[in-house]
């Protein structure tokens, strides 16, 4: 074992997904250890062990999935120069309470509907409370210790403005809906405090940009079920082959506590559907991630935001800018340059 703590505050010597506990137990000991995680966690520790998130870039082996190179407290606590976010001034931030505030006994014991025991709490519970084990280290610093965090420049929106002179009426209002949901989610802080840090202002970004690929994958190949229908529909397979660069669309946890709730906040309502006779603990991997096959996702806008009128400019929208840019398309979408309905 070892008293090394992630940078954001995990023990990486009782962590289920690193090197150690594992180390004394037979093959069949660790199935069934990760399948006991699977039950209390709701995901299950991969084969290969993190190589722990202290290991430099350069030293992390290739076959190794963990730690992952884009984490944003990893980066953020590199750039900043520290060990850990407990020398942070901004501690604890946004992004750090999404992570290491996540996993503890009383929202772990909320979820199974049930106590666990002081056995599965210290295996698969304890290590993960970093929020707890960084505050007796940030207590502990002194006043010198304790450092400004890297700041990273907010980034510029490129939102174009509504074309004029378009050669129709009837359906203006409702593009015009589009155009101001597009420029509103990319011109948002989405909520998020500390923008002006390195992990926030990426956190930023990176939901942005999620939320936009979320809203052109329902909008470009999402289908109405019926003539009057107020819903677009897309089926799993079109939806993970439509991800672009956005692949943490495939996390369950991330698409119904990010993507659905901050959209929500918008106007946007989604939720995934089963297909009849298929189980909701089915559509998932034993890692928490969304199955190719087996459920579709829904959206429908909100009367304040256009309704399903507004939907439908979605598509025609989205689609037109698919049939003409390709590839390119997706930032245009992006930029909400609606310049492409001149066109029609």
């Amino acid at each position: 074992m070892t008293n090394l703590v992630s940078k954001c505050g995990i023990d990486c010597g009782a962590c289920p997904w690193g090197p150690y506990p594992r180390k004394d137990m037979t093959a069949e000991e660790f199935e069934q250890y990760r399948n006991h995680g699977k039950k209390i966690l709701g995901y299950m520790p991969i084969k290969t062990p993190c190589a722990t998130c202290q290991t430099p870039d350069e030293k992390i082996p290739k076959k190794s999935k963990l730690p992952s190179k884009k984490c944003l407290i990893r980066q953020c606590v590199d750039k900043t120069g520290i060990v850990n976010c407990a020398y942070c001034s901004r501690f604890p931030c946004d992004t750090l309470k999404a992570t290491a505030g996540l996993w503890n006994r009383e929202s772990i014991e909320a979820k199974l509907g049930a106590p666990i025991s002081e056995e599965e709490y210290h295996s698969f519970v304890e290590p993960f409370e970093g929020i707890t084990r960084l505050a007796a280290i940030h207590a502990s610093l002194k006043p010198d210790e304790i450092v400004e965090p890297a700041k990273a420049p907010a980034s510029k929106t490129r939102i174009a403005d509504f074309p004029e002179n378009l050669p129709f009426k009837e359906e203006i209002a409702s593009f015009k809906a589009v155009h101001q949901l597009l420029a509103t989610i990319e011109n948002s802080s989405l909520g998020l405090q500390d923008t002006d840090t390195f992990a926030q202002q990426h956190k930023l970004e990176n939901q942005k940009a999620h939320l936009m690929r979320f809203l052109w994958i329902l909008g470009n190949y999402g289908k109405f079920e019926k003539a009057k229908s107020t819903h677009l529909v897309v089926d799993a397979e079109t939806y993970h082959a439509s991800r672009g660069k956005e692949k943490t669309l495939a996390i369950c946890s991330f698409v119904e506590e990010v993507v659905f709730k901050v959209l929500a906040e918008f106007g946007v309502r989604c939720e995934r559907v089963a297909l009849k006779g298929v189980k909701n603990e089915d559509l998932t991997t034993a890692t928490g991630y969304l199955r190719k096959r087996w459920w579709v996702m829904r959206m429908s806008f909100e009367e304040k935001i256009g309704g399903s009128a507004a939907l439908k400019a979605l598509q025609t929208y989205a689609k037109k800018l698919d049939k003409k840019y390709g590839s390119r398309a997706f930032q245009r979408f992006r930029d909400a340059d609606m310049t492409i309905l001149l066109d029609i």
